[in-house]
Order: structure tokens, then sequence, then C-alpha cells
């Protein structure tokens, strides 16, 4: 019956916008605005037909967007995005559902797109309004990670001593909306976080047609007319009937976008000195190396290995992205740039660069008894020795050090513009050097394992990049963090936190022992104290129980 309300709710809004049209065109439009936004890639066609066998010979004319799609595409620009068909279309779904419903929900995994639609639908938005067009209104968004904080902290409680009422953040940003209801402009709460039964059964009744918030305190506040409850969880297994009934829906999946849109914005990331006149060779080489290299690599993960932990395609690329650009902050050097004698050479940097940041992201999820064939792989990829893949135009990207070992075995200094083996890097120390008091499990004897793990994650700590170390139980991944955080990040530049979780750990627990290592820097800003820089630990990330 909701259902029915929402296309009936969407008829009559057309209806009044376009009184002269056919109600045959009305309608079908009414059903798919309210409709197409929740069904899958694969589930299209068949409401599709459906549709054309309902209203047989109805052909839709265009909606007039071209206001909307004109504001969009500048936010997308604004926002280092990508103007990709389906992100555009969800978007303008995101448009139409925010007019029907006043509570939605945008699912899907990870890089779909959600936050982004968001982001660039508001800004649309805003923008119209300061142009005049549309009758639209400023956007506002304010966020809250439901999961983050207790249900108490959410929608208020009773203290338990004193019997006194302690409003919610939820409340208190509702009683500011609401309380806002004469001003001309839409207000968003954007609930990011996963969906369960603990709380969202508290918004049924906002998700209503009455609109209203009922507290355990006994107050009730009516919802503002141009305000969206907004959901953004990652799937809807908890969610009951109740809830998903009350809300429009709106799906977004990853592999419509696909990862491509994440190296487009990336390349404008780049150091100036590949985006100078004359400079189109270095550029196409970046392309070249992204269409040979990624794909293959990416498929040898998924149909021929296996993963400790499941990654999807654009964390991988993401990584390889990030570690990449890390490692061109060379050329944002000017004395690096000016002893470069031609492109060939920077050519050559860029080309290694590469190789180490596919070496230690694309192909470093994968089991251990797995990274021989795809050392393998990689090499065969690399030479052109694959049927049906893109091959380099005269170009050895591998270098000849890695004939006698595997691609894991090589580590790349740009600076120096040399692969080196690990187990060069490595210092030859005696046993009798250890303190004599030593703890046997306190002594780290140096591997080729704690010496590429341990500068990865130096490296990675100095470009701000996040690691996560994962492996079974007894490998050695707290030690090597614990003696990179002690040894190599001086207590002069970094604060460290460390976490350790437990099956008792909480949000709170969590929150309170950061908050006590942070200092307040200015409103609603908190950190080290100036100029250092602040590490969070993380130990056992996987102890606390799931919800």
């Amino acid at each position: 019956m909701r259902a029915v309300k929402s296309v009936l709710t969407a008829a009559g809004n057309l209806k009044r916008k376009y009184i002269d049209e056919d109600e045959s065109i009305l309608m079908l439009r009414a059903i798919n605005d309210v409709n197409l936004a929740k069904f899958l890639s694969h589930d299209l066609p068949l409401f599709k037909n459906i549709t054309s066998d309902l209203f047989p010979g109805v052909v839709l004319p265009e909606p007039d967007y071209v206001a909307l799609n004109t504001a969009i595409k500048n936010a997308i620009k604004r926002y280092n995005l990508q103007e990709e068909p389906y992100f555009i279309e969800k978007t303008i779904q995101l448009y139409e559902m925010i007019i029907v419903r006043h509570g939605l929900m945008v699912v899907g995994m990870p890089f779909a797109g959600k936050t982004s639609a968001m982001k660039v639908l508001a800004a649309a938005l805003s923008e119209l309004k300061e142009k005049g067009q549309m009758e639209e209104m400023k956007t506002h968004i304010n966020i809250i990670n439901p999961k983050s904080i207790t249900q108490g902290q959410l929608y208020g409680n009773f203290d338990p001593v004193s019997h006194d009422w302690a409003d919610g953040i939820l409340a208190v940003w509702y009683r500011i909306q609401a309380a806002q209801m004469d001003t001309k402009e839409r207000r968003w709460l954007v609930f990011d976080g996963p969906v369960d039964t603990v709380w969202i059964e508290n918004m049924n009744t906002v998700l209503d047609d009455n609109k209203k918030l009922c507290l355990t305190s006994g107050e009730i506040i009516q919802m503002s007319v141009n305000m969206n409850m907004i959901f953004e969880p990652m799937d809807l297994a908890e969610a009951s009937p109740a809830t998903v009934s009350r809300c429009g829906m709106v799906y977004m999946q990853p592999h419509e976008m696909g990862w491509t849109p994440l190296y487009k914005s990336w390349k404008n990331t780049l150091p100036n000195y590949f985006h100078a006149d004359k400079n189109e060779s270095l550029l196409k080489n970046f392309d070249e190396l992204i269409e040979v290299v990624v794909q293959p690599c990416l498929d040898f993960v998924r149909n021929q290995a296996h993963e400790t932990t499941p990654t999807d395609d654009q964390t991988l690329v993401q990584g390889l992205l990030r570690l990449w650009r890390s490692l061109l902050n060379v050329f944002d050097d000017q004395d690096y740039v000016a002893e470069l004698p031609d492109k060939k050479k920077a050519i050559a940097v860029v080309d290694s660069c590469f190789l180490f940041s596919v070496i230690w992201s694309l192909c470093i999820t994968i089991n251990t008894e797995y990274r021989r064939p795809f050392d393998k792989h990689l090499k065969q990829i690399c030479n052109g020795e694959l049927e049906n893949i893109t091959k380099f135009n005269n170009k050895k990207l591998i270098p000849s050090a890695m004939d006698r070992g595997t691609i894991y075995d090589y580590c790349y200094f740009p600076k120096e513009e040399l692969w080196r083996a690990w187990m060069d890097l490595t210092k030859k120390e005696d046993i009798d050097k250890f303190p004599k008091n030593s703890k046997v499990q306190d002594l780290v004897v140096t591997t080729v394992d704690t010496i590429r793990y341990s500068y990865i994650q130096e490296h990675c700590i100095r470009n701000f990049i996040p690691t996560l170390f994962v492996g079974p139980t007894g490998t050695g991944k707290s030690v090597y963090i614990q003696n990179v955080l002690q040894q190599r990040c001086k207590r002069e530049e970094y604060d460290t936190i460390n976490i350790g979780f437990s099956a008792q750990t909480n949000c709170n627990n969590v929150q309170d022992i950061i908050d006590m290592n942070l200092t307040r820097r200015g409103r609603d800003i908190y950190g080290p104290r100036m100029p250092k820089k602040c590490i969070v630990f993380v130990d056992d990330l996987n102890m606390p129980k799931k919800e």
C-alpha cells in the first residue's frame, strides 16, 4: 500500500506540473520514477518489458532536466569526479525519490558512489537556487553514524540516578531542523552506517506520513516540510519489512561504475611536471601502464587466487593509486625535476614506481601459496606473453634484476632510480648484542619479511596512507608494527595511540581512548599538540562482538 501511495503522489505531482499531458504518460513516468531506482541492473529489462505490456504504444518523452544536468556536471567537476552516465542517472533518480519520499535509503557496496551522489546533488540544487531555476532550494547535509554511539546517545535517555532527561544527538539535530520550518531550504539528515533493528525501529513514526519523532521523554517533534531522512547502508540484511516499506530505495552497484573513474580523477592530482605543456607523451604513458597491467592482474586475483580478506576491484586500484602517487612525490621537488636529462628518464622512473605500486597493492592481498604463480603471471603480462591482452609498445617494464627472483624480493628507490633486493637492506646483527635481560618475545631478528613490511609500513605512515595488516595469529603483525612505531617514528614528530580491541570493546571505549590523547585545537577540531602528527594503532581489529 505504501508503494502504491508513492506512485500516486508522484503522479499527482506530475499532473499538477503538466496539466494537459496524456495521463498514460504521466502514470508510466510516475511508476518509473518510484521503482527504477531500486532495481538491480539485470532486473531492469524485465521491469521495462512489464511496463511496455501495461502501457502499449506509450513513449515517454525525455524529462526536462537540462538545468539540473548542467548543475550536476558543474558539481562533478568541482569535486574532481567523472561524468559517468550511470552516476548521473543515479543522481537524478535520487532527486526524483527525494521529491516523492521524505525517508529514503541509498543502498550499495563501497565505491558505488552513494556519498558522492548525495554530495553532488546537494551542490547542484544549491546552484539551481542561486540561478533561480526549477524553483529549487539551497541544500544542507548533516551526517550521523548511528553505530558509533549508543542508542541512548542517539535518541536521548533518562539518567539512572537523577532520572533527568538528556537529549540525544538525533533529538537535538531534529529539533534544530524542525525549528527552521519557515526557511526555504532543504535539510537532509544522513545516517551513514549499518541499518539494524536495534535503532531503526524507533524511526518508524518519523518515516510514516505523520513525520513525527516520538521520544521516550514524551516529547513529539514534527518534521519540517523540506526535511529528508536519508539512510546510507551497505545492505538491508538486518532491516525489517516495516522499515523497508516506509522508505524509498535507490540501489547503486560498484561494478556499474567500474574502477576507471578512480584513475581518471587521480590523474588530475599528479605533480605539475606531468601537466606542463608538451608533456602529452608522459600522460599517455600513464594510460598505457594502467590499460595493460591492471585488469589482467585483477582477473587473476578474482579467478585464480584466494584472498585472506575479501576486497573489491576499486579497493585494490585505490591502494595502487595511493602508493603510486606517494612515490611520484619526487616530481614535486623542483631540484629533482631540473636534473632530469630528458622525458625518457622520467618515463623510466614512472614505470618503476608503477611496478612497485602494483606489487604492493594488486599482488599483495593473496595468500602466500599464490605468490609464485602471480609472479609468473605478472611477468607474462609485462612481456606480452599472454593472449587476448593489450601489449606494451617497445617497453620492458620488468627490470633484469627480477629474473633472479620473484617480484616480491625487490624494492624501488625513486630518488636513486635503483632497484635493490630487500635482503640488501638488512643489517648484520649479532645475537650477543641484544641486552642480557631481554625476553625472547621482545627480540626481533631481521628477516626479509621484517625488513619489507617495516619499510612499507613506514612509507605509508610518512605519506598518510592507512594500512591494514591481515594474517593468522602468531605471524608477528603486532611486533612488526610496534617495532616501526618505537624505532622509526620519532617522538618529536609523532604521537602514538595504541588501542587493543577485546570482545568487550565498544564505541565509547574507543572514543574515550582517542579523546584522552588529543588536545582541542579549535572549534570541532582535535589533534595532537602542534606540530606533531598522530598515529592510531588498532590491535586485534576482529575481536569486538559483531552486532
